[in-house]
């Protein structure tokens, strides 16, 4: 199958659905002094839901993203399963040597975390590579189909982006990603070490390291007890997440389809749901109004419907793939750069990077949060430089178009 271009075209039924459901919102109380500490606060989702009503204007917002952005459709072929259609990104390069470079995004994320670093990473110069870059919807995301039967792991997806790359002339590549995109790189490293050359994390949940596994390791790195102050910090931001932070995480891993109904329904529902994410795993990042109803919109709009994307959540914690993908590394041929930001949601002492594999450069970044490619979009892509290009540890790990 070639590939299709496509254009974002929401039907004029589901705007005006979108307007009589935000007309009959009803809101529930608050205690007043709560802030953020029990959830989004009323007057944000008051203030939310009027501006999404009568001020935004979804039209303006979908004609810029079929303006800046290259999107097409690929049919995909997953083994078990139907034909997906994969909606992507796709912005080439005709610098000889750019570098092919999958963007994986995830939950609540989508293809639109990529438009920030699209023009910098396809801007390449003699000091600096270009790349060329593949961004598209997971499927049950954005404008990627619905996957309609169960089972739908970790590995599917990694089959469905290997195939995607290859099926566009990608025989060999690399992989940047955060969230979901973290672990699906973690796990097409390991079943496709001959294609995918270098992975770049900027999220990097493991297992905590125990003396079976690794007991030189255990040795150097967990039993000179009692952890520094700042290695405290670190293991502190992983506990505070699993104990405060994760209960979106056990829904969604457990009873997706009871939450479904209400992000299907309400978007105001849907609105709170994600907007909690944006606002707590950002680094002050300043949201504009426009800029969160459009990430939310996408989900509303999406081919698969909002309630989908929750589903990768069970699936692999279903198929113990989420496990698999944090306790094994990729292989030594891989190439692997972490980049870590000031308040991603779990921060690890950067020695322990190591367990992730062939680990060639790992960098703290002062600043950025868990949507880097959207907050701080120069510093990731500073970091792919440093990484990929001239001089850089994993330079030449890709031939790239003509060879670079």
């Amino acid at each position: 199958m070639s590939p299709k271009p496509f254009q974002i075209s929401i039907p004029d039924a589901d705007l005006e659905r979108l307007h009589q459901k935000l007309d009959a919102a009803t809101f529930p109380d608050e205690l007043g002094s709560a802030g953020w500490d029990m959830g989004v606060p009323l007057d944000e989702i008051k203030r939310l839901t009027a501006y999404w009503r009568h001020g935004f204007n979804w039209r303006e917002q979908e004609k810029k993203l079929n303006e800046q952005l290259k999107q097409f459709t690929l049919s995909v072929s997953v083994e078990g399963y139907d034909d997906l259609d994969i909606h992507y990104l796709h912005h080439t390069n005709k610098t000889p040597g750019a570098i092919p470079l999958l963007f994986i995004h995830g939950w609540p994320g989508s293809f639109i975390e990529a438009s920030k670093i699209i023009p910098l990473l396809t801007s390449g110069d003699e000091n600096k590579p270009a790349f060329e870059v593949v961004a598209p919807s997971l499927p049950n995301f954005g404008f990627s189909s619905l996957v309609k039967m169960r089972g739908f792991g970790l590995h599917q997806y990694a089959e469905t982006l290997h195939n995607l790359m290859t099926g566009l002339g990608y025989n060999e590549y690399v992989i940047q990603g955060g969230d979901w995109g973290s672990f699906i790189s973690r796990i097409m490293a390991r079943r496709y070490p001959n294609h995918v050359k270098a992975i770049h994390l900027n999220f990097i949940p493991m297992r905590f390291p125990m003396p079976w596994q690794n007991p030189l390791f255990f040795l150097q790195h967990i039993l000179p007890l009692p952890f520094s102050r700042v290695k405290t910090a670190y293991l502190g931001s992983v506990f505070n997440y699993l104990t405060k932070g994760s209960g979106y995480m056990i829904q969604q891993s457990t009873r997706p389809q009871t939450l479904g109904y209400a992000l299907q329904d309400s978007p105001v529902a849907l609105l709170s749901w994600i907007y909690d994410k944006l606002h707590l795993w950002t680094d002050k990042y300043p949201w504009t109004d426009d800029e969160i109803l459009t990430w939310i919109s996408i989900y509303l709009f999406s081919a698969a419907g909002p309630a989908a994307s929750t589903r990768i959540y069970y699936e692999t914690s279903e198929d113990g793939t989420l496990q698999e993908s944090m306790s094994n590394p990729a292989p030594a041929c891989v190439k692997v750069g972490v980049a870590q930001f000031k308040e991603e949601l779990m921060r690890y002492p950067l020695s322990w990077t190591s367990m992730l594999g062939s680990v060639v450069r790992a960098t703290e970044y002062p600043r950025g949060g868990h949507f880097a490619a959207w907050e701080v979009p120069e510093l990731l892509v500073e970091d792919l430089h440093a990484f990929l290009g001239k001089g850089g540890p994993a330079y030449g790990a890709v031939e790239g178009k003509e060879g670079y």
